[in-house]
């Protein structure tokens, strides 16, 4: 049987606030930062930051205004992580039946 590229189901996903929280180590930037730029209240951030916040367009732009990376690119990241997590979640439905 032939495997396509298209038709891999990730091993792993990581959410994006795994990726911001590295961002903000990485620049010395704190949680109060992204809540004074972004206008979004401290417990959103840190539940995004924990992953149970996704991104959307505001939180994006606000993450291109703090880390110089494109609203864009945070965009597709959370769109690509919630792909992912749905293949995970379908491959582990079909293994269980």
């Amino acid at each position: 049987m032939k495997h396509y590229a298209n038709e891999m189901t990730p091993g792993d996903v990581f959410h994006p606030g795994e990726i911001v929280k590295d961002e903000m180590e990485a620049r010395g930037i704190k949680q109060a930062d992204i809540v004074t730029v972004s206008g979004f209240n401290k417990s959103f951030i840190s539940l995004f930051l924990k992953g149970e916040r996704s991104i959307n367009i505001n939180l994006a732009i606000a993450l291109e205004t703090i880390l110089s990376i494109k609203a864009e690119f945070w965009i597709r990241l959370q769109k690509q992580y919630e792909m992912n997590k749905e293949l995970i979640e379908l491959k582990q439905k079909r293994l269980a039946s």
